[in-house]
């Protein structure tokens, strides 16, 4: 289920309605999972309670992306938001940070600092093309 929400939600093609809906399902994973006995008391080499904390990890990680997905209001790299088709100037290009304090996960966008190559510049400078044969 979540390989799928992940795919059809939040994959390449986005948008704010399909990001919102990703966003409920995942919270309604998460509960799901909170009420998931592992069976066995013991904890030790135990598959199903490491699969569970492999699934917990999992869908929390799949919360971060789509709620940076959700603040992203550009089309960037590979991804495209259908609703905000364009990317914006590149000077003013930015990227997510997300944070979890008190058990809520907060997106805010830093500025890029570009320290080694502007936008419109190269590190090529006027290189000669390579050599054949």
């Amino acid at each position: 289920r979540l390989q799928t929400l992940m795919w059809e939600r939040v994959g390449i093609v986005r948008d704010a309605q399909g990001l919102e809906a990703a966003i409920a399902e995942l919270a309604a994973l998460e509960a799901e999972l909170a009420t998931t006995g592992i069976g066995a008391a013991s904890r030790a080499f135990n598959l199903t309670w490491h699969d569970w904390l492999n699934l917990k990890s999992l869908v929390e990680v799949s919360k971060a992306i789509a709620q940076a997905a959700f603040a992203r209001r550009e089309s960037r790299g590979a991804h495209f938001r259908e609703d905000f088709p364009h990317t914006g100037p590149l000077e003013a290009s930015a990227y997510s940070s997300v944070r979890l304090a008190e058990g809520r996960l907060s997106v805010t966008m830093k500025p890029v600092a570009f320290t080694r190559v502007r936008p419109g510049e190269s590190l090529l400078g006027r290189a000669s093309p390579p050599r054949r044969g």
